[in-house]
């Protein structure tokens, strides 16, 4: 795979960019290259955190590509850093915690930035399978709890319309009886999931027909 060029910023992204991360994802690739019919999982720090990923789904050809503190706004700045020179078979997203949590962005305004992804996706690589995740809810954003709700059922509900997009529910295996988030699927800082909950997000994708 081709060493690829240093990708010019914006003015501005309105997002914290992380770019270490980033840079780092490419000097993996770049070392290991690229799988055949790659399955690209385009996410947050929920992905980046995801160490055992291949592992825990049993394949080779998930290529990770979580940076820290992702957005729908940084994936749109990243995507032909990241996803045009993979070229994947199909992409897993998950973005839209950051964006409510830290960007201040509501569930209107995130679905926008998501719909600007999916026609990025949709120009650049085709009508490619997208398997768009829940945004989770955690114990230590639960005050954003409403947004989430609605940005989840206006992604689900695009994904009912749209052929090559497809909604996976991760976020209800963590809820307990009471409605809230379990606190046993999530580390210290209550935001993000721990080995338990990436089991928990495995079992869900390895039965999502078409994922893998």
């Amino acid at each position: 795979m081709p060493q690829i060029d240093m990708f010019p910023p914006p003015t501005e992204v309105g997002s914290t960019l992380y770019g270490d991360d980033v840079e780092a994802i490419i000097r993996r690739i770049v070392r290991q290259g690229r799988p055949e019919d790659a399955i690209a999982f385009y996410g947050s720090s929920s992905f980046l955190h995801w160490t055992r990923l291949c592992e825990d789904l049993g394949t080779t050809r998930v290529v990770n590509l979580g940076f820290g503190g992702g957005t729908y706004a940084t994936a749109l700045h990243y995507f032909d850093r990241l996803l045009v020179p993979l070229k994947p078979a199909r992409i897993v997203l998950y973005f839209g915690e950051n964006d409510i949590s830290n960007d201040g962005l509501t569930a209107e305004s995130t679905y926008a930035r998501f719909k600007m992804l999916i026609a990025r996706i949709t120009a650049s690589l085709g009508k490619i399978p997208v398997f768009c995740l829940s945004t989770k809810q955690s114990p230590g954003k639960w005050i954003y709890a409403g947004e989430v709700s609605d940005l989840n059922q206006r992604i689900a509900a695009a994904c009912e319309t749209i052929d090559h997009l497809h909604f996976v529910d991760v976020g209800s295996a963590l809820i307990g009886e009471n409605g809230k988030p379990m606190s046993r699927y999530f580390i210290a800082d209550k935001v993000h999931i721990n080995d338990g909950g990436y089991a928990m997000w495995a079992r869900i994708l390895k039965s999502t027909p078409g994922l893998l």
